[in-house]
């Protein structure tokens, strides 16, 4: 995928980024199982997701396999997780717009205690609702086509972290267009 597609993707939230999400969530979720004692983040592309925490390289891909395989199977739920970045920008958005609702409104209802009252009333809303963004906006069960290809270990900003590079073989833009001597 060049890097136009994947830019395209993931200013579309397209089926590569939504996918690879999915996937970051899940084995997120095994690693932390298997790894207890470790913290654990995340970040998605449409090329593959960045996999943040202390952890042996040789343990990412096999848990990056049993995570799709578990999506794909009987644990789809496990691409929406509770931490999720998404729930944050949910509440961001609900508690910004809340406030300068309220605090649009005339007197006496611009009150500081109202805008309180709003901004409180949108972060309780804000968690079921960030889950329901996750599941139908941000993330998306892995297709049968997609593959983990391989992990890289990298050091961002000082933390150790894991690249899991997939790949989508339906999911480009531009079609491979066979050669003369293929045809």
């Amino acid at each position: 995928m060049n890097i136009v597609e994947q830019v395209w993707q993931q200013m579309t939230l397209g089926a590569p980024v939504r996918e690879n999400h999915a996937l970051e969530h899940a084995t997120i979720v095994l690693l932390s199982k298997r790894f207890p004692d470790t913290r654990f983040s995340g970040i998605s592309f449409a090329s593959g997701f960045f996999v943040f925490g202390e952890v042996p390289t040789e343990a990412i891909r096999p848990t990056a396999d049993q995570a799709l395989s578990l999506l794909r199977g009987d644990h789809p739920e496990m691409a929406i997780h509770e931490r999720c970045g998404t729930n944050l920008a949910v509440a961001g958005i609900l508690t910004s717009a809340s406030a300068m609702s309220v605090a649009r409104l005339r007197r006496p209802y611009n009150t500081f205690n109202n805008v309180m009252l709003a901004t409180t009333a949108a972060m309780i809303a804000a968690r079921p609702l960030g889950l329901l963004v996750q599941r139908f906006l941000t993330t998306r069960t892995p297709a049968s086509n997609m593959r983990v290809v391989k992990v890289t270990r990298l050091s961002l900003f000082g933390s150790p972290a894991h690249f899991v590079a997939t790949d989508h073989p339906v999911a480009h833009l531009v079609p491979v267009m066979e050669t003369a001597s293929q045809a």
